[in-house]
């Protein structure tokens, strides 16, 4: 009935979450303490003893144990949810970073952030909240039916016949629940992916006129989650109505006409029926309150699925075991050897047995076509993909039996299209080196001809720069993402299309701050302008993910071949293994 997954509990959510359910359970049993001794106080007063004063003091403790434990089993309850929420999303974003660009990008970001966000409130309601509530709720009847049976067995046979009955109305419930809830999470993700589509892409909707008829999509998508919502709350609202005015007034009743009767029997005294009567309160407050959190239960279980779901998917690389970090390469040479890899699903391999090695200090420009397999070897080298053939190494290492860390902190990434997160220059320079003062920043920023510009700046180094760098030209972006490649300083520089997204001007001063970059470095670079490549060491041609030519832009344009094609100077035409294939 729950679905609760163990998994998604850690140690310290397990230890408030028993802490919570004992305290419930030994609240209860003080409670039912407290009535018995209020009873034996009436019992006494109508034989003419006076045992209140005698039993002040014991009323008195029980009242304040039970006002300890209550606040205890709250307490033990949110402490629970808020460690488990901390401990999920820890889980969520771990998992996220060791499944790697190359399987985020395939998935909905919006969904990703929903779950991340929205389901984790749920997912923290069922296991802090919903769950404590239903383990003490449904304890409750059992152990207060074991109190009754021991003073009268009479009321207690009568409880445990109608008390069954709401188990089984509960199990029918939470069936109904789960489909409507499980229709409920996924109209959420859906609507807040289409939301955060639909933000990101503003720009394409306003140009193409198309804002106002996303507007109506995202309306409808509203009023259907709106539709779902109200199902789960009339459910809810049923189950609510059964359990506070079908069960609690049903327990209540029953009890007090047995016990009434048994007393007329002479089998109770006035105070044991007092007792009784009072401890029927005690059946109702438990299920009150799983009614009241039965939403959310239902709702957090469907969002707990999702979360074991992503967590269950595996990385496309992965660490190899216990893998110790090897010490660090000043000057690595970096080598391909016979590297395959064959995206899922796909026809042919993207990287058909690539062979290249990059000597320390050389610049190696990789060209070819749009499906060439460039890309494919950049991921690759950085260990978004992992090759099902062949060998990638540095210095000899091969990188998969290294820790991934160690392979990233020999290279500096320089992509097509930086990503700047919201916040300050600094801040975004800093993601390279934490601990980098302000005067590095501007030394970097100095060598990609970058710092005149932030100085001209209102606040500098400290300038908001917005989300993805928006108040930032693309010329800007690009040359802070080399200043923040400077920072890092590595031994080996991947410039991924670096200068394909701006204007020649901007392009000039970006290649001036490229060479202060990969001076004494070892550099890949991976080029659509073949302007670009001109001055590299040695050009590779890349078609259909193998190596079909390599050398000097000069030779290479002498031989008439793949190269000479491309540039123009060796025919009409495109050379047709330059055809297809996946970058």
């Amino acid at each position: 009935m729950l679905g609760i997954d163990r998994s998604l509990m850690v140690r310290s959510t397990s230890r408030w979450i028993i802490v919570g359910i004992a305290a419930g359970v030994l609240a209860l049993l003080v409670s039912v303490m407290l009535y018995w001794q209020i009873g034996k106080v009436i019992d006494g007063m109508l034989a003419g003893e006076n045992l209140l004063l005698a039993l002040a003091p014991l009323l008195a403790g029980l009242l304040a144990v039970r006002f300890l434990l209550g606040w205890l089993y709250r307490s033990a309850q949110y402490r629970a949810s808020a460690l488990t929420k901390l401990a999920l999303r820890d889980k969520v974003y771990q998992h996220s970073l060791r499944m790697g660009p190359a399987v985020l990008d395939r998935k909905r970001t919006g969904e990703l952030v929903n779950v991340a966000v929205d389901g984790m409130d749920w997912i923290e309601l069922f296991y802090g909240v919903y769950f404590v509530q239903f383990v003490v709720g449904m304890a409750t009847p059992v152990l207060l039916c074991i109190f009754i049976g021991v003073i009268d067995w009479v009321v207690g046979l009568a409880l445990v016949v109608s008390i069954p009955l709401t188990p089984l109305f509960l199990g029918m419930m939470a069936s109904r629940f789960r489909k409507t809830s499980q229709r409920y999470a996924e109209v959420n993700s859906e609507q807040s992916a289409q939301f955060l589509d639909s933000i990101q892409g503003m720009p394409t909707l306003k140009m193409f006129n198309l804002g106002k008829h996303r507007g109506e999509e995202i309306h409808e998508a509203t009023e259907t989650q709106r539709k779902e919502t109200m199902r789960l709350l009339l459910i809810n609202q049923i189950m609510i109505l059964f359990v506070d005015f079908g069960f609690a007034l049903g327990t209540t009743v029953v009890l007090t006409v047995t016990a009434l009767l048994r007393f007329e029997a002479g089998a109770l005294t006035p105070g044991e029926v007092v007792a009784l009567i009072l401890v029927s309160a005690e059946f109702a407050k438990p299920l009150t309150l799983i009614g009241q959190f039965f939403f959310a239960g239902a709702v957090g279980r469907e969002f707990s699925k999702k979360v074991i779901a992503f967590l269950g998917e595996q990385p496309l690389v992965q660490d190899p075991p216990g893998a110790a970090m090897p010490p660090a390469q000043p000057r690595p040479t970096l080598a391909f050897s016979d590297v395959s890899f064959t995206f899922p699903g796909a026809a042919r391999p993207a990287v058909d047995h690539f062979s290249l090695s990059v000597a320390p200090g050389e610049t190696v420009a990789l060209v070819g076509q749009s499906g060439s397999g460039k890309t494919t070897v950049t991921n690759l080298l950085l260990r978004a993909l992992a090759p099902q053939s062949g060998c990638i190494s540095l210095d000899g290492q091969p990188v998969d039996e290294a820790p991934s860390d160690w392979v990233r902190q020999h290279l500096a990434l320089v992509p097509q299209d930086p990503y700047l997160f919201h916040g300050t220059i600094a801040e975004n320079l800093r993601v390279a080196r934490p601990d980098a003062s302000d005067a590095d920043l501007e030394s970097a920023c100095a060598a990609a001809n970058i710092l005149d510009h932030i100085r001209a700046l209102p606040d500098g180094l400290q300038t908001v720069v917005g989300e993805r760098g928006l108040s930032l030209s693309g010329g800007q972006v690009q040359r802070i993402a080399i200043a923040r490649a400077l920072l890092k300083d590595a031994p080996v520089v991947v410039l991924d299309e670096p200068t394909s997204q701006i204007d020649l001007e901007t392009e000039k001063v970006i290649h001036e701050a490229l060479e202060r970059l990969t001076r004494n470095k070892s550099v890949l670079l991976i080029a659509h302008r073949l302007s670009t490549v001109e001055k590299a060491d040695r050009i590779v041609v890349m078609g259909e993910g193998r190596v079909l030519e390599q050398g000097s832009h000069a030779e290479l344009l002498s031989q008439g071949g793949v190269y000479a094609h491309m540039v123009g100077t060796g025919g009409p035409g495109r050379h047709p293994a330059l055809a297809g294939g996946v970058a």
